[in-house]
């Protein structure tokens, strides 16, 4: 188990790999933290909702997000990295016209591939990210939609397959820390089974990245 590897043990294997790919020793990690705006569409369309009630075709939930990257590569300008990232957005106003409902709610894992840019001006860092894992959301509809069998109140969330392009800025103002100015996300929720759906997902987020040693 890895939480019982000694130290001795683990640091001469990691020594010995960087040393094998000398490119890597050179690679760079960060953690990040954002505050998220998600926009969830597509529900008016959707093959869930019950019959009788009225409903917006959009949620606007709010959140955060946060994950972690490694640079592992230089081609000239650009860098290729990998990225592992996790968020939830939450908003008391479901898609129903008429009544907030159960809310919207949307809890993402995913992990992709990201490649940054070095440009002319060192104080601009551009990068682009494509990520797909697993989204859980209730599509911000009543817990009595179709595809739900029991009438117990309280939200259900269902997992999709989730996929995301982003593109996005950071600036540095310190040596060990950037400010994410901003992350632009587009993508979508596929459902699964009978009620397989595509619910397009739009993000818009900023914050902060630090470096690690």
């Amino acid at each position: 188990m890895i939480g019982k590897l000694r130290l001795p043990l683990v640091v001469p294997a990691l020594a010995l790999a960087l040393a094998a790919f000398p490119s890597i020793a050179h690679a760079q990690a960060a953690v990040y933290g954002m505050f998220t705006v998600d926009r969830l569409s597509g529900i008016n369309s959707s093959p869930i909702l019950p019959a009788g009630v009225a409903y917006n075709n959009y949620v606007n939930p709010l959140g955060f997000t946060g994950g972690a990257y490694y640079d592992f590569k230089s081609f000239g300008p650009v860098r290729v990295g990998v990225d592992l990232r996790g968020s939830t957005a939450n908003t008391h106003r479901g898609a129903q016209v008429n009544s907030d409902g159960s809310g919207a709610h949307i809890y993402s894992g995913l992990g992709g591939i990201r490649l940054s840019f070095h440009t002319p001006l060192k104080y601009i860092k551009p990068y682009v990210e494509g990520a797909a894992g697993i989204g859980r959301t209730n599509y911000g509809v009543l817990t009595n939609a179709n595809i739900f069998t029991y009438v117990n109140p309280g939200v259900q969330t269902v997992s999709n397959l989730e996929y995301h392009g982003y593109v996005g800025v950071d600036v540095p103002f310190a040596p060990f820390a950037d400010w994410r100015v901003f992350e632009a996300g587009y993508g979508g929720l596929n459902s699964f089974g009978n009620a397989a759906h595509t619910y397009p997902i739009m993000s818009i987020s900023t914050g902060v990245v630090l470096h690690l040693p």
